[in-house]
């Protein structure tokens, strides 16, 4: 039988590596990008869905599922509650893709852009904690994140003079801070 904090150390391990992957699929290559693209509108066909799948480069790439007409209500099913359907979406793509490379490989999964919308409104907060800290010179302190959102965070002030973004604690509940840069 396993204990209460022995399985709270695998859920922590658990989670840790799918924030692993999620990081790694952030910086996913064009050509895993474009194979990815392929094998995610075959299957949002296979499903019924009648999308098209977008590759977003930038900071984070991602391929963007993108419903026509009726279909954008529809694909929230495809999200689930807190993004849990997306990440199982995301976990089955990356391994029909892995299989179709020949090597691990990941991509991130976007639907209607709804990470697109966690990540610019976190981009939001950083710079109005940035602020913050200018003004008053203490520390402001995110909540627990997941890494890809903590690495949000880290890449909107990083050209920042001003302030410097520092991750603190262990998973779960690692969390990002913004302090005055040192002179």
């Amino acid at each position: 039988m396993v204990s209460e904090g022995e399985a709270r150390e695998v859920q922590a391990a658990r989670s840790l590596a799918r924030e692993r992957e999620e990081l790694q699929a952030a910086e996913a290559s064009p050509e895993a990008l474009e194979t990815g693209r392929q094998i995610l509108a075959e299957l949002m066909e296979h499903l019924g869905f009648d999308v098209d799948v977008e590759v977003d480069m930038g900071e984070t790439n991602r391929l963007n599922v993108v419903g026509r007409g009726r279909e954008k209500e529809a694909l929230g099913a495809l999200i689930g509650r807190k993004g849990e359907r997306l990440s199982a979406l995301q976990h089955l793509l990356n391994l029909m893709l892995s299989r179709r490379m020949g090597e691990w490989t990941r991509v991130l999964v976007d639907v209607e852009d709804y990470r697109g919308r966690r990540e610019r409104q976190l981009r939001e907060l950083a710079e109005k904690a940035a602020q913050r800290v200018m003004e008053t010179g203490k520390m402001v302190q995110f909540e627990p994140m997941p890494a890809l959102e903590r690495r949000w965070l880290h890449l909107a002030l990083r050209d920042d003079p001003n302030v410097a973004t520092q991750s603190i604690g262990e998973e779960p509940d690692r969390r990002v801070v913004v302090l005055p840069r040192s002179v």
